[in-house]
């Protein structure tokens, strides 16, 4: 809070100086030798927080013009929606933003199932925002989650001699072709007791 102060302080002196002092400090900058305009800047910097780049520029009159509205940066709307995106992408095993994107969308509904309705302007803000939006709102939790699950499996030629495989192009237009793995539900680590699955996946 006391930081904030001064930081408001020093705006609200630097705005002052700008409008009722600078004409006079420039004069003052224009009939001092080097020293002393050397210290004029070491005053201007340690009472107002200026660089001291800026402040020469400034006491000599070289800034250039500003153009055109002042851009106030990122606006900061999608932080509403960060929770909802953050149990999505936690429930989702943490994908980038490009893949969760339509999981968000599609899962929203689950989601407001479980957790409440969201208002009609979270809604609608999660249906316009962009992968690459989702990654900066996901960049805090991603440094908090970086542990990623260990790989139980290691190749091998054995199991391939084991059994058959029929190879060639697939059937895509009907189910029945299915892709299988095996997951060590571990987290980052296979010390220990843990659970094996076998998850199927229908390519149809």
């Amino acid at each position: 809070m006391e930081k904030r102060q001064r930081q408001m302080v020093s705006m609200n002196m630097s705005k002052e100086l700008k409008r009722d002092w600078l004409p006079k400090l420039q004069e003052r900058y224009g009939r001092r030798n080097r020293q002393g305009k050397s210290r004029m800047l070491d005053e201007l910097c340690e009472d107002h927080h200026y660089e001291r780049k800026y402040a020469s520029k400034l006491l000599s009159g070289s800034l250039p013009v500003c153009l055109g509205r002042v851009h106030p940066g990122p606006e900061l709307r999608y932080e509403m929606i960060e929770p909802v995106v953050k149990q999505i992408w936690l429930s989702s095993e943490q994908p980038c933003g490009k893949r969760l994107l339509p999981i968000v969308q599609q899962w929203l509904p689950y989601y407001e199932r479980r957790y409440g309705e969201l208002s009609s302007r979270q809604r609608r803000l999660v249906k316009q925002v962009s992968a690459a939006t989702l990654d900066r709102l996901l960049a805090p939790a991603r440094g908090q989650y970086s542990g990623r699950g260990r790989g139980g499996t290691k190749p091998g030629s054995l199991l391939r001699s084991e059994i058959p495989i029929r190879t060639g192009v697939w059937d895509l237009s009907q189910p029945g072709y299915l892709e299988a793995d095996s997951v060590a539900h571990c987290g980052e680590s296979l010390a220990g007791d843990f659970i094996w699955s076998l998850t199927y996946t229908d390519i149809l």
